[in-house]
């Protein structure tokens, strides 16, 4: 039991480990990708008339998208990529955090409907178009807990130990909007699905979120 629990231990805070990395990358995309995610965050408004209200608490999940899943233009690889290859990361790069965090490079965001609550901070969810269940723990210090109806977006990585987290607190879906939102997500996504979910999302996730916006305005 002692053993056990000393497994735990370690495994918890490798995990927290990974996760304090969040912070470093965010600061790195900043210090040499600060201008062009601009350029993206205001093409994207302008072209998908995101209205102002709407846009504050989307913005954010495009932005992780856009480090995480986006290719860069000149490169084809993630600002998430280039981080992990960079001196700042190499310099103090940890084997068993690394395994963890090298993990997040097939990660995408996706569409959640709550199955259970497990407590304030662990959930169930269920992917509306992968078909799947995650077991989520929060670990954000901003968190607004979900109501029990509520559609979530968000972008879980995983975290090592079969539990995914998301990368900042997911965005709500009331449940008033919530089927006319499920209906034209996965009627965009079946029209425009590739061949698997992880291109789908890098090409298609501001769409997505445009929809989004269309269905909250309803």
């Amino acid at each position: 039991m002692v053993t056990d629990q000393k497994v735990i231990s370690i495994q918890e805070r490798l995990k927290d480990q990974a996760f304090e990395e969040i912070e470093e990358l965010f600061y790195f995309a900043n210090e040499y990708f600060g201008e062009y995610l601009l350029y993206l965050v205001d093409d994207f408004i302008e072209t998908e008339q995101i209205p102002e209200k709407i846009a504050s608490s989307l913005i954010p999940h495009f932005i992780s998208w856009a480090v995480f899943c986006h290719h860069l233009p000149d490169t084809k690889k993630t600002i998430l990529e280039q981080y992990l290859n960079s001196p700042e990361y190499k310099s103090r790069r940890n084997p068993r955090i690394h395994r963890i965090i090298s993990e997040w490079k097939y990660a995408s965001p996706g569409f959640y409907i709550i199955n259970e609550f497990y407590g304030d901070r662990l959930l169930v969810v269920h992917d509306v178009l992968r078909m799947k269940e995650r077991l989520v723990a929060i670990y954000n210090e901003i968190y607004h807990h979900p109501g029990d109806h509520d559609l979530l977006l968000g972008y879980l990585l995983p975290a090592g130990d079969g539990t995914y987290s998301p990368i900042i607190d997911f965005f709500h879906i009331p449940v008033h909007h919530k089927k006319e939102a499920v209906h034209r997500i996965i009627d965009f996504y079946n029209k425009k699905a590739d061949a698997s979910d992880l291109e789908f999302y890098v090409h298609h996730y501001p769409k997505l979120l445009s929809i989004v916006s269309g269905a909250l305005q309803q």
